[in-house]
């Protein structure tokens, strides 16, 4: 690949985005991300520019939100182990065997099995 100018550069990065919205799921939040650069770098008109910003700055803020709430997995089990210590359990090793044998019987169920379960179990006592 030769240098690029700026409006080669442009040119190859809307089509390389149109590419990669093409792999994609059409109803995808990271679509119209992506979708929003592509408008911004393809549009001459400053208020669609203006928008296309605004939607990719939108998506940011709620994907940087979402990952910043997000429990780790590493995370909920110390927070179990933590709780079944708290309740007085006798052994957090224990506790932390008892927890890899849910995580067990839970990947040998199919989602919907695993669904019913938990409806079944917590639903029902609200």
């Amino acid at each position: 690949m030769t240098l690029l100018n700026d409006e080669e550069k442009v040119t190859f990065l809307i089509d390389l985005l149109e590419r990669h919205i093409d792999k994609l799921p059409s109803e995808n939040s990271f679509v119209n991300y992506l979708e929003s650069i592509r408008v911004f770098l393809k549009t001459k008109d400053p208020i669609l520019q203006k928008t296309a910003i605004s939607n990719s700055e939108l998506f940011i803020d709620n994907f940087s939100h979402v990952l910043n709430n997000c429990i780790t997995s590493k995370q909920a089990v110390g927070s179990l182990i933590a709780a079944f210590d708290k309740v007085g359990y006798a052994d957090s090793m224990d506790a932390a065997a008892i927890i890899i044998e849910f995580e067990d019987l839970l990947k040998q169920m199919s989602e919907e099995e695993a669904e019913k379960l938990y409806r079944e179990r917590w639903l029902a006592e609200k």
